[in-house]
């Protein structure tokens, strides 16, 4: 594919590449969006200043290096076919191209099969460090330039598929609960989500907490002491005593909480 071909070329030749715009159609029949055109850009294109806005105080280094880079390439498909051409071409660049030893650090030349995904992710499942994970991979692939990532992938993909597994987490207790509920319609839970749907509040009592709820609910208190986990979510318990003067529990809850500034 043309569109393939340019990706390598790029890749051989020392410079990343990025989306810049594309056109599309409806098809007529199938009334799905169909691409027509792709422009492909220098990452270096554009300017550092309209990326990053210039702050009166000292800034973090970073990795953007925006030089205004014009080199591009446009493609568009042939009468709605698989078969693309090259309308356009820029092929000069502004900057030096990336030496021969560095292209391996190249977004473009970076990435993690789907077998090394697993061991990450086994690996950090077992609160292995991915520095570990790295020093493991790099020994056991016979250096660094054959493992096909950096160290920072490898931490981009973990931190992925920890929100990924917060996100099921949720599905998995409102499943949990509703099995609950059917089991026994006295139990009790109630959850508020956002406008992004995500969790915001959830609450749940079983039969023996309300019961319990119903004899020495005569003063209750709120307990948040429970406040680490990686939902960045407070536990939270509403609690009493019992006629033994022993701690009982009246319910419990998950709240999002926001530090505002004063």
């Amino acid at each position: 594919m043309v569109v393939q071909s340019y990706y390598d070329f790029a890749s051989s030749t020392g410079f990343s590449v990025r989306l810049g715009s594309t056109h599309n159609i409806l098809g007529k029949q199938t009334g799905h969006k169909i691409h027509v055109m792709k422009r492909l850009l220098c990452s270096k294109e554009g300017s550092f200043n309209l990326i990053l806005p210039p702050t009166n105080g000292n800034r973090r280094k970073n990795g953007v290096s925006r030089c205004g880079c014009l080199a591009s390439i446009k493609f568009k498909r042939i009468d709605r076919s698989d078969q693309w051409v090259t309308h356009f071409v820029n092929l000069d660049h502004n900057h030096p191209f990336t030496t021969p030893t560095k292209i391996r650090y190249l977004p473009i030349n970076r990435s993690i099969s789907h077998t090394s995904k697993i061991l990450f992710s086994s690996l950090a499942d077992v609160n292995v460090p991915v520095s570990q994970q790295a020093a493991y991979f790099i020994n056991q692939l016979g250096g660094p330039e054959n493992m096909g990532c950096m160290i920072l992938d490898i931490n981009n993909m973990v931190r992925d598929d920890r929100i990924d597994l917060k996100n099921y987490d949720v599905d998995l207790i409102v499943e949990d609960f509703e099995m609950k509920k059917l089991e026994n319609a006295q139990f009790f839970y109630d959850l508020v989500k956002d406008d992004a749907g995500r969790l915001k509040h959830l609450f749940w009592a079983d039969p023996t907490i309300i019961e319990n709820y119903k004899l020495f609910g005569d003063s209750v208190t709120f307990d948040t002491t429970y406040k680490t986990n990686v939902y960045s979510m407070v536990f939270g318990m509403f609690c009493g005593v019992n006629h033994h003067r022993k701690t009982t529990i009246f319910g419990s809850a998950f709240l999002r909480y926001f530090l505002n500034s004063l």
